[in-house]
């Protein structure tokens, strides 16, 4: 079947020109391991660190930092065998996905957290790594001055208003290969200046990703909203007598009735293609029978 689809974070219309190219790369590099027969598994990987490794996404390199100025990660993997492992507030790694797939093949657990799941990433053999950039310190900096005039915002009532500066791109991907398996990947820091430990819908399966033999979903956008709403097993059971886009849409108009915003990118069991998202941009692109589209919405 060899299909994949990626994006970029349902968020602002930041830096787009730059996250385009970095979500292409991610798509094309995907898709070639599809092509040479390898498995949906390594493809979203792949795809995946290298949203990871940009400093224009809210995964690892590049992450925006919560309210102590440090960065804590999210990162989840889940097949349409049910299998899956994800990392939650963990620091210093380069590629918190990589972790997530450990945890996911290597123990008998589904979740690690903290300093759990690092030192975990170190009995593995992960290396030390601070995601911080010059750029996510500059905005930390900026917001941070915000929050001493005391305004309001849309996500944290006590913060001051941030909303045309917030951060929550989370990545993710889902491809399916040659033999129907899909994998699904989500990568995020979360929203910037969040409250230490804070856990979005990224390492909640059903929440921010889910797989099964009828599907695979992977969202962005307001964690907490995503999580109240399950929005991704939603999907994923819409699927059951819709289209991949015709759930994606159902989906997404119950999620904009909750005022939550959001996106979601899926794939049916027939390798079609689902996407569309409820915030002001979301770089997406896929690879279907060959040929590359991608869409922002400006």
């Amino acid at each position: 079947m060899n299909v994949i689809i990626v994006h970029g974070g349902a968020g602002t219309k930041r830096d787009l020109p730059e996250r385009k190219k970095v979500v292409i790369k991610a798509v094309e590099s995907g898709y070639k391991i599809l092509k040479e027969g390898g498995s949906a598994i390594d493809a979203a990987i792949r795809a995946t660190v290298i949203l990871e490794d940009s400093q224009y996404f809210n995964a690892g390199t590049g992450s925006g930092l919560n309210i102590e100025g440090e960065v804590e990660m999210d990162a989840s993997i889940m097949t349409n065998s049910l299998e899956c492992g994800a990392v939650a507030c963990i620091k210093n790694v380069k590629n918190p996905i990589l972790i997530a797939k450990l945890v996911m093949e290597n123990t008998d657990h589904i979740i690690l957290s903290g300093k759990g799941a690092q030192r975990f990433a170190k009995i593995m053999g992960i290396r030390k790594y601070d995601p911080k950039t010059k750029k996510s310190k500059a905005l930390y900096n900026k917001l941070m001055r915000r929050i001493k005039g005391g305004k309001g915002t849309r996500y944290f009532p006590r913060l001051p208003d941030f909303i045309k500066y917030y951060n929550t791109d989370t990545v993710g991907t889902v491809a399916v290969d040659r033999e129907g398996k899909f994998a699904v990947t989500n990568s995020t820091a979360g929203v910037i200046l969040k409250l230490p430990g804070r856990l979005g819908d990224t390492p909640i399966f059903g929440a921010g990703l889910y797989a099964n033999e009828i599907g695979a979903v992977s969202a962005t956008g307001h964690g907490e909203g995503i999580i109240q709403l399950c929005l991704s097993k939603v999907a994923v059971d819409l699927m059951k007598e819709n289209n991949a886009q015709k759930s994606v849409s159902i989906a997404l108009k119950k999620a904009k009735k909750y005022n939550v915003r959001c996106g979601l990118i899926a794939i049916d069991r027939k390798g079609k293609v689902g996407w569309g998202h409820t915030a002001d941009a979301m770089p997406s692109a896929y690879i279907k029978n060959g040929k590359l589209t991608y869409k922002d919405w400006v």
